[in-house]
């Protein structure tokens, strides 16, 4: 409809309250709608052009529309016209375009002939949509693929040699549920990276995640406050699952009175921060 009023307005050959009011319809379209010369002088320049591109229609018209196009994509404009002198219409074209305050935005471009009352191609009609936004959506949908991606291989790639470890040293009896054991302890981790969303996780978080299924008053555990990266995350709190379904099976929390106390310190060292966790068991059976 943009383009017809457009055109229609351009050549004179609506009546005067038709123009009047399909003039009124573009001017408050939100998208840019456009009109330049054979040479791309601008010639019209709605309201939606000032929101798009900044400028208003009087710094706009009778300027060149290569005033929005940044000087490494002039081509695209010689391309345009030379389409447009032939009759040929442009659909959905996306590219970028300099805003008045410098912003580079994408837009979507659809052009047609401007043609006078006999026919004759005298300008081009363009409507521009901004889709910036849309464009990072899709940008940013684009990455958080390819980041799922890499994570899915490096969470199978763990999987993978967890259940080669845990089928080398388990007898057949035992098995399944000792990777479901190990499966369910590496699912815990992946809710807390998820819930930190891959930012970090915080240690005393892990160690209740992997620790609250022992009973009340049976492991105490203290320390500072400390961020895990996720590769660090996923390793800790593995080798704590390790360590207390041992010490289920074999040592301090396989009678009732024994028990555990897992600490943790930041220390300097050289300058540099050192990180030191004990795992101590009480109480337990004679150790082998």
């Amino acid at each position: 409809a943009a383009l017809t009023v457009s055109t229609l307005v351009e050549t004179g050959t609506m009546a005067s309250d038709q123009q009047a009011l399909l003039a009124a319809i573009v001017e408050s379209s939100r998208d840019a709608i456009i009109s330049k010369d054979l040479n791309g002088i601008v010639t019209s320049w709605n309201r939606g052009a000032q929101l798009v591109f900044g400028y208003s229609a009087e710094e706009m018209i009778g300027r060149s529309i290569r005033t929005l196009i940044p000087q490494e994509r002039y081509p695209e404009e010689d391309v345009i016209i030379s389409k447009i002198r032939s009759g040929e219409r442009i659909e959905h074209y996306e590219t970028i375009r300099r805003r008045k305050d410098g912003e580079l935005i994408h837009v979507s471009l659809t052009i047609s002939p401007i043609r006078e009352a006999g026919g004759k191609i005298i300008g081009a009609s363009k409507i521009a949509r901004d889709v910036t936004e849309s464009y990072r959506a899709a940008e940013t949908q684009r990455l958080l693929m390819r980041e799922v991606n890499h994570r899915s291989k490096n969470l199978l790639a763990v999987v993978e040699a967890m259940v080669r470890k845990t089928a080398a040293t388990t007898p057949a009896h035992e098995l399944v549920s000792r990777i479901s054991q190990r499966l369910q302890a590496l699912s815990s981790i992946q809710n807390l990276l998820i819930y930190g969303e891959w930012r970090g996780v915080d240690l005393r978080a892990l160690v209740d995640a992997q620790l609250r299924h022992y009973p009340e008053g049976r492991v105490a555990s203290q320390g500072p406050a400390v961020m895990l990266q996720p590769p660090a995350a996923q390793a800790l709190g593995l080798a704590i699952h390790e360590l207390a379904t041992n010490a289920a099976r074999y040592g301090a929390l396989s009678i009732p009175a024994g028990h555990v106390t897992l600490g943790w310190q930041v220390s300097d060292a050289e300058g540099q921060p050192r990180f030191e966790m004990e795992w101590r068991e009480h109480g337990g059976p004679d150790v082998d």
